[in-house]
């Protein structure tokens, strides 16, 4: 092993936990923390997951069914081989633990870690400074992988409420290609925080998706902050849907650093009592001739609450962006609440750039045209709600993974609807 090389990382993380000693925990005065339930996120209230084994029905029972997929399995923040099957050649995908000991990957480690997070933000230099395990993901030139990468984080029960710390770092090289899939879920009945952050990197002309489905138990708390630095003709999907756990707060922020450059950005929400999802996006267009899309649809019942807060900011240089964003919303009860503001900071003079958001209930002329054709109240709110949720639903390339969150959906909506496609 490259001590000097491994010693830059623990470097990386020694400063981030002499930083976190200075930053104080954000609260609700804070303006991107306005609306988040912060009292469900305070790591004090945690002690580490205790690792524990896992049966490979529960693992089976978490993946999704039918794809024909590379995949990596962690159980409490320690790599299980056992139930992961990874590739040996084209890319390298490996447990973060087994990447830092590789002599062929330090000097990428060494480079692209902790470089384009946000260092004085509180959760992401607390992952910083505790990084232990997580998956690292190396793309080389001219790679195009048609088998997607499933990454399965899972958290058992343990005895008193605990944390959970997770580090990805992909980097997807010039020419390349690759998806990905990743789902976190706790099988505790106590409260437990997950605290992941994501770096990723895409290179010139690559094309890269991003699946994250947020399904969790209800005692389960988790904090997701995603940085994407994206190179010139280069295409990110990233797609986020939040249907599961107590409070989940997203947050996506994409660097564009050459032209030509599209970022899309997804997400679906359906949640209900005692739930609170809250989606925190930024794209910096910082060079010309770039596009970014930001749809998200959230559906929300009982006294459950949804949070946008989605930014786009286009510099002086960045003229000829085009830029969308749109957050619509259906409350299904008179006791849920949506807190949106989509925003935009422009200081180009030739760009098309349009955002807006919506805040209502079902059509209730829609609803009555379909009851008037024998379809049940029930099941036509259903379909109003799939067709609501649809443009999310049509840029998903995966089919199984399009029957699962289309399950999912119908689970939520409880009706019985067949995606066995």
């Amino acid at each position: 092993m490259n001590i000097v090389q491994h010693t830059e990382l623990d470097k990386i993380k020694s400063e981030a936990q002499t930083a976190i000693k200075q930053i104080n925990l954000p609260t609700r005065k804070e303006e991107d923390w306005k609306y988040t339930r912060i009292s469900a996120l305070k790591p004090e209230k945690y002690v580490t997951a205790e690792p524990h084994s896992i049966s490979k029905e529960t693992v089976e029972a978490n993946s999704i069914k039918g794809m024909d997929s590379f995949r990596l399995v962690f159980v409490d923040g320690v790599f299980s081989a056992e139930y992961s099957n990874y590739p040996k050649d084209k890319l390298v995908v490996l447990p973060f633990s087994e990447a830092i000991k590789n002599d062929a990957y330090h000097r990428i480690l060494a480079d692209k870690f902790n470089s384009i997070t946000e260092k004085e933000d509180y959760f992401t230099a607390l992952n910083t400074a505790h990084t232990n395990e997580g998956t690292f993901i190396y793309v080389p030139k001219n790679t195009v992988e048609e088998k997607p990468i499933e990454l399965l984080y899972l958290n058992t029960e343990q005895n008193r409420e605990a944390i959970q710390t997770l580090r990805n770092l992909f980097i997807i090289e010039p020419h390349s290609q690759i998806r990905v899939t990743e789902k976190i879920h706790t099988l505790s009945d106590l409260e437990f925080l997950t605290n992941a952050t994501t770096e990723i990197f895409v290179g010139k002309n690559a094309h890269f998706s991003l699946y994250k489905i947020q399904d969790d138990v209800a005692t389960a708390n988790l904090i997701d902050n995603t940085f994407i630095e994206q190179s010139q003709n280069s295409q990110s999907f990233i797609h986020t849907f939040s249907f599961g756990g107590k409070v989940i707060r997203n947050r996506l922020s994409f660097d564009h650093k050459g032209e030509n450059i599209n970022s899309t950005l997804k997400g679906i929400s359906i949640i209900g009592d005692g739930q609170e999802v809250g989606n925190h996006t930024l794209v910096q267009h910082n060079q010309p001739n770039c596009e970014s899309h930001e749809l998200y649809r959230g559906i929300f019942d009982g006294n459950a609450h949804g949070i946008f807060n989605g930014k786009i900011k286009v510099h002086e240089i960045a003229q000829k962006t085009n830029a969308f964003q749109q957050n619509n919303n259906v409350l299904l009860s008179d006791k849920s609440v949506i807190d949106t503001k989509p925003q935009l900071e422009i200081f180009a003079d030739d760009v098309k750039c349009s955002h807006g958001c919506t805040v209502g209930q079902l059509d209730d002329d829609a609803l009555f045209y379909m009851k008037q054709r024998g379809i049940h109240e029930k099941e036509a709110k259903a379909l109003l709600m799939f067709a609501f949720c649809s443009d999310v639903m049509e840029t998903v390339t995966i089919p199984e993974l399009k029957n699962k969150i289309n399950t999912i959906i119908a689970e939520k909506l409880d009706v019985n609807i067949d995606f066995d496609f």
